[in-house]
């Protein structure tokens, strides 16, 4: 499963600008399309490159110092983070748009969200990497895994 904050943006967006009869890749395509899109300020700040951006569209865990910057950024950009703590509330308000229609879903968001309450350290571009690291293990431990 992609980064929860990714596929969340990527979902609000592509849900609500998409026709219905496309497929699901073509909207997986366009949801990719529109993060690109909304990287660029942050790509912009952090001196991140293309294949930084690219990297965060395929949710690959950030290993330089800019990508974890440029994760931070976006996840500021998204409401995950103040850049000092994960934001519970951000996090759910975000599933609760991804998910408004199926409540097992929302209420895992919610659980996994309740775990990485608390997720905070001073620099913010590590706190980046904790946070996915959280979510990603609140995930696993429910057994939803990347594709």
């Amino acid at each position: 499963m992609r980064n929860l904050y990714i596929i969340a943006v990527c979902t609000v967006l592509v849900l609500t600008s998409c026709k219905a009869e496309q497929t699901d890749e073509e909207m997986k395509e366009r949801g990719k399309e529109m993060i690109r899109g909304l990287a660029q300020d942050c790509k912009a700040s952090e001196g991140a490159t293309d294949a930084d951006v690219e990297d965060l569209v395929e949710d690959k865990m950030p290993e330089t110092q800019v990508q974890k910057c440029f994760h931070s950024c976006m996840q500021q950009q998204f409401g995950i983070s103040d850049g000092k703590q994960f934001s519970k509330k951000g996090f759910v308000q975000i599933s609760a748009m991804m998910f408004k229609k199926d409540e097992e879903k929302l209420n895992v968001a919610k659980e996994v969200a309740e775990e990485c309450d608390g997720t905070a350290n001073d620099d913010r571009c590590e706190l980046a990497v904790d946070i996915m690291t959280c979510i990603r293990s609140g995930l696993e431990k429910r057994g939803i895994t990347k594709d």
